[in-house]
């Protein structure tokens, strides 16, 4: 039976949370393990809520292969970039992890500067953790596989966005079998807070799911280059561009009102290219399994 490939989304605000959205994190169930993208705030705690809903969609849908999301089989940990609304629920899930008895090594992998974060965490409270810190620090100026466990490899590139920041990539390894028949590979790419740049549609062309951000409307993308940020056309030209399957959008600015973001702030982005969704934190991602013809 294929495993699930399925995203869950954490939270989809930006720097400034709001009271029904939480900053970046996402956390990605594949090849039966877990891996957490970003880690924002309150991290630990939505772990908890996620479970449960994650259990009760699959018991309602009949879905097998669902794993229970425990904060202590967590296989890696990838931080995009080292800004407060990525990075700032690190140390209380570190710490979490410790008192829930993990003894299993956590790599995370991020920008260097990340290193002397996790240095000080570990001067202060993580000297005594069951369990070891396996820092990788990232520096490409192009896609390179960073993981290949044989059925699964991820992919890390640079991003556009003032300091040094990172996009992953997860591919299935095929062809894969379900039920005894071929199926394509499924494929997730994550492109977190960047300005638009030439390269980024081909590092991410054909992927099944796209998740890029979009802080602004169409209409502020003179704060989006200031700020080095995308506006909705600029992620849903991204995927175009691309020859993506779907597109997810968010890290939405504080100034967009809760009731324009399925309304306004999404058929921005289906103007441009239809098969996008704007995310709500708890929204969970099945990637499908599709057959080889």
């Amino acid at each position: 039976m294929a495993e699930r490939f399925i995203v869950n989304i954490l939270g989809t605000a930006s720097a400034k949370p709001k009271p029904n959205r939480a900053s970046s994190a996402q956390l990605l169930q594949a090849a039966e393990r877990l891996f957490l993208i970003d880690c924002s705030e309150g991290v630990q705690t939505r772990f908890l809520t996620q479970q449960h809903r994650l259990q009760k969609w699959a018991e309602e849908g009949g879905y097998q292969g669902v794993k229970r999301l425990s904060k202590t089989r967590l296989d890696c940990i990838f931080i995009s970039h080292i800004h407060g609304d990525h990075m700032f629920g690190l140390f209380p899930l570190l710490n979490t992890m410790a008192l829930t008895g993990r003894t299993k090594a956590l790599r995370i992998f991020g920008p260097n500067a990340l290193g002397s974060v996790l240095n000080f965490y570990k001067s202060f409270w993580g000297d005594k953790d069951p369990f070891e810190l396996l820092f990788e620090p990232l520096k490409m100026k192009e896609p390179q596989t960073i993981l290949d466990y044989g059925d699964l490899s991820v992919e890390a590139f640079p991003l556009k966005h003032g300091i040094e920041s990172y996009g992953f990539i997860f591919r299935e390894k095929g062809p894969c079998l379900f039920k005894k028949e071929a199926y394509s590979p499924r494929s997730y790419a994550y492109c977190s807070d960047t300005a638009p740049f030439p390269e980024l549609s081909s590092w991410v062309k054909g992927v099944d799911v796209l998740y890029h951000e979009g802080t602004y409307f169409a209409e502020d993308n003179p704060k989006a280059v200031f700020r080095m940020h995308s506006t909705t056309h600029d992620a849903a030209r991204c995927a175009l561009e691309a020859g993506v399957g779907q597109l997810l959008v968010a890290h939405y600015s504080s100034n967009i009102k809760e009731e324009e973001i399925h309304g306004r702030y999404e058929q921005q982005l289906k103007e441009i290219f239809p098969a996008s969704r704007a995310l709500d934190d708890g929204d969970i991602i099945d990637l499908p399994i599709i057959p080889l013809k």
